[in-house]
């Protein structure tokens, strides 16, 4: 699966920080949507322009410095087909500009999101779908989302099955049938619990610094993705991602 070309990119650029591109209106910049209510009025097209605005603009700053971007499909299809339109210039915009393009739909159903009009080069699914959601091209990637920050997900997540917690369960079947796996997770100790079960298992980390990520990597820096979600919110994008990308080289060398 398309893993490989993740972890090239991931080699090439030195650093296994992604961009994660999920907009919440309340902390974007007041102007990026009021240009476009001025223009449209306060309707669903003048939301989604503004997230094409905010998105282009942080894609075209973190290309060429981060390996891959991570784009949160709710906030665009909360804006109906404007918002899908959106979501899939982005991934090409980001495809174009050497980006790798993860698209954290959290389906069951990965065929919209790595074919026709997205057609992004990896799709989060939820691992309850089993072995038939990991059915994909050799040229893509699943990544199954185990681990979640949701309110009350860890009354499930944490129940016991046999010997190990159901995340730990779900994983493991997942990547028996190939996919990577996800966990928004900034305890260092449910990493190392992933990759003791998970042990050749790429494993995608969201809300992490680099210290409780550290055990996910091997001794070259390989195997993991840190997304970071607060880079989208930065005044000034390029300083910011230097200075992620400083603070990660501290703790885990890419070679």
């Amino acid at each position: 699966m398309s893993v490989v070309r993740l972890q090239e990119s991931i080699c090439r650029l030195k650093t296994p920080v992604a961009l994660v591109l999920d907009p919440r209106e309340e902390r974007l910049h007041p102007k990026f949507l009021k240009n476009f209510t001025d223009m449209y009025g306060d309707c669903p097209m003048a939301h989604a322009e503004a997230l094409r605005f905010h998105g282009s603009q942080t894609i075209s700053r973190a290309a060429g410095k981060l390996p891959a971007v991570m784009l949160r499909a709710e906030p665009y299809l909360a804006q109906g087909f404007m918002g899908m339109d959106v979501l899939s210039n982005l991934v090409h915009m980001a495809k174009n500009q050497g980006m790798y393009t993860i698209v954290d739909a959290r389906c069951a159903g990965t065929e919209p999101w790595l074919r026709g009009g997205i057609n992004a080069d990896a799709v989060t699914v939820l691992p309850y779908g089993g072995a038939e959601s990991c059915r994909v091209g050799e040229d893509k990637l699943v990544i199954a989302v185990v681990r979640t920050r949701d309110a009350g997900a860890a009354s499930v997540e944490n129940l016991m099955a046999g010997d190990r917690q159901v995340f730990l369960a779900a994983g493991e079947q997942m990547a028996r049938a190939g996919a990577a796996c996800m966990a928004e997770t900034g305890y260092s100790l449910d990493i190392r619990d992933l990759r003791r079960r998970l042990k050749d298992t790429f494993l995608l980390l969201s809300g992490c610094d680099g210290d409780n990520a550290y055990p996910a990597f091997d001794e070259y820096g390989r195997g993991a993705l840190v997304a970071d979600g607060e880079l989208q919110y930065a005044d000034d994008l390029p300083a910011a991602i230097d200075e992620a990308v400083a603070a990660m080289k501290k703790v885990i060398q890419v070679l």
